[in-house]
């Protein structure tokens, strides 16, 4: 079975370059339902962190439009 994937805008901390990382959804609902640390990853200098509440809400928001758009007739 393939595993579902949402690509969510990471900004580097580094640098401020935006990029698009690729995540499971369900890890990433897992981690958001149990306050688990999300890891985010950015692509131009390989640094890791968790996500601040203020990225936790926008990756809120992306899978609720998910949920959304699964939804719609």
């Amino acid at each position: 079975m393939h595993e579902l994937t949402i690509r969510l805008p990471i900004v580097c901390p580094e640098c401020g370059v935006e990029s698009l990382g690729k995540f499971s959804v369900a890890v990433v609902a897992e981690s958001l339902i149990t306050d688990k640390a999300v890891e985010l990853r950015s692509s131009c200098h390989s640094v890791s962190w968790h996500a601040s509440p203020s990225e936790r809400e926008q990756i809120r928001e992306y899978l609720a439009s998910i949920a959304l758009d699964r939804q719609a007739p």
